[in-house]
């Protein structure tokens, strides 16, 4: 049976918001992105909408050589690979592309974030932060078991989830070097 691959993305970029949550958790990566595409993306995620200001933030597509400019040159990343069922694969494009299309809808969930991190579990329909959006995507569509409810994931969280291999660690940067080449 032929088997497809998703992509989970983890950043800690030198945005104020992600050195915010870097200081209050220790974490590594502080955002969380996924791509059906390939390792080199797009990958979508729950994040700021305009590179200069962290809100209005949402549904977003993020590209390598785009979404993280303004970070500079060091953005510690780590790239997981998860092999998928194609009905798992294909419930996830579905999903990621109705809700993409209606992503005026969707909005970042600053208090969902804040409720993570004191391990409380808060839902509001249509608001996400970015693990959570990326847990909630792969759960709902059968793709993968999560220690916690999406509520709860941080994007640290995923380095232990079963299932997903690292096929890359370091500076962005010279991912997209390695897979370009």
């Amino acid at each position: 049976m032929h088997q497809c691959t998703v992509y989970i993305l983890l950043t800690r970029s030198r945005t104020c918001f992600s050195r915010i949550i870097h200081l209050a958790t220790g974490d590594d990566y502080t955002h969380a992105s996924i791509s059906l595409e390939g390792p080199m993306g797009p990958f979508y995620s729950f994040g700021r909408k305009y590179p200069r200001f962290a809100l209005p933030a949402g549904l977003v597509q993020e590209e390598l050589d785009r979404s993280w400019r303004l970070s500079g040159e060091d953005v510690p990343c780590c790239l997981y690979a998860l092999t998928v069922s194609p009905s798992a694969h294909r419930r996830l494009r579905h999903q990621l592309r109705s809700m993409y299309a209606l992503r005026g809808i969707y909005h970042y969930s600053l208090l969902g974030a804040l409720a993570c991190h004191f391990n409380l579990p808060f839902h509001r329909q249509r608001y996400y932060f970015c693990s959570q959006f990326v847990a909630a995507l792969l759960q709902e569509c059968g793709a993968v078991e999560l220690p916690k409810p999406p509520a709860l994931l941080r994007p640290a969280d995923f380095c232990a989830v079963q299932g997903l291999r690292t096929v890359y660690r370091g500076n962005l940067k010279n991912l997209k070097a390695q897979w370009a080449a």
